[in-house]
């Protein structure tokens, strides 16, 4: 992933992405601390306004009055943290300093709740500097991804410059659970952001499991962006020693006529380098082959 500092600007259609991931939960709020001065709160900004409309949140947009650091911080672990959050922006623009380990508190605390989406939402609209604010969001894409990874992925498939999360997020989904995070990529819409997910997750599933890989390449039938996935492994020296039949089947299953034959060709090689008089008996065997096709790879050989 990139480390370059990272400028967010959620437009409406992300927010509503978020409120729609949301999940919200409420705990009995704690004992609120006292009301300090009779100074008028901050008024909220048109983004946390939109924020809060986008969480689904019923509570008022601002507090009566301003709140101390100590204060502000029972208001954002209570019932409604989301009412509290333009005076925490107030504070982050006077004090970044005091606000951060309000930020830190109150984004854990969702955290703790899965409440990711709402998290993330907040980081928007904080008046923080570009690398405080990279942390914080690197910190919740960290659990986010252990927590509940397909939620994540569907949140990043929404939001701008979505390519930054999706490959990261995947790759740790792949740590956990490499079927379901192949199954998500196959489902992304048709593009090269699809494609390079679906090529990384076929080659670690097939790496950690390849039977159970070619259960599941088998049960798509012919589709031009696994054809890549299935060359590289069928054409391999463990699945020629071990499998050959398997990798037979697989090529004849390719979409695409020029790479299916050059995964043939590809095959009969691997066989050869194995054992020649075995590789021209399976090629005698092999589905999915014309008479021609069959004489022309045996002919190769010699």
């Amino acid at each position: 992933m990139s480390t370059r500092p990272l400028r967010w600007t959620m437009a409406a259609g992300g927010l509503a992405a978020l409120a729609y991931l949301a999940l919200p939960e409420r705990e009995t709020p704690p004992a609120a601390g006292p009301v300090h001065g009779d100074a008028a709160a901050p008024r909220a900004t048109a983004q946390s306004a939109l924020a809060l409309v986008a969480a689904g949140s019923n509570a008022p947009s601002t507090l009566d009055a301003a709140l101390a650091p100590d204060a502000l911080l029972q208001h954002l672990l209570g019932p409604a943290p989301e009412a509290a959050l333009p005076q925490l922006e107030a504070l982050a623009r006077r004090s970044p300093a005091e606000a951060l380990p309000l930020y830190e508190r109150l984004l854990s605390r969702w955290a703790s709740q899965r409440q990711f989406p709402q998290a993330m939402l907040a980081l928007s609209t904080a008046p923080l500097d570009d690398d405080t604010l990279h942390m914080l969001r690197q910190r919740l894409i960290d659990g986010w991804a252990e927590a509940a990874p397909d939620q994540a992925m569907r949140w990043a498939q929404n939001m701008p410059g979505q390519a930054e999360w999706l490959a990261p997020l995947q790759d740790r989904w792949l740590q956990q659970d490499v079927r379901s995070a192949t199954i998500f990529a196959s489902t992304l819409p048709p593009g090269e952001q699809r494609q390079a997910l679906l090529d990384e997750s076929l080659s670690r599933w097939t790496a950690q499991d390849g039977q159970a890989a070619r259960d599941w390449l088998r049960s798509q039938g012919s589709r031009a962006e696994l054809d890549e996935a299935i060359a590289r492994h069928a054409t391999g020296d463990e699945i020629g020693r071990y499998a050959p039949f398997d990798a037979m089947d697989l090529i004849g299953r390719m979409a695409v006529p020029e790479r299916r034959w050059q995964a043939w060709q590809a095959l009969a090689q691997t066989l050869q380098d194995i054992d020649h008089d075995r590789a021209v008996s399976l090629l005698n065997q092999a589905p999915g082959l014309t008479p021609a096709e069959r004489a022309r790879l045996i002919e190769e050989l010699r």
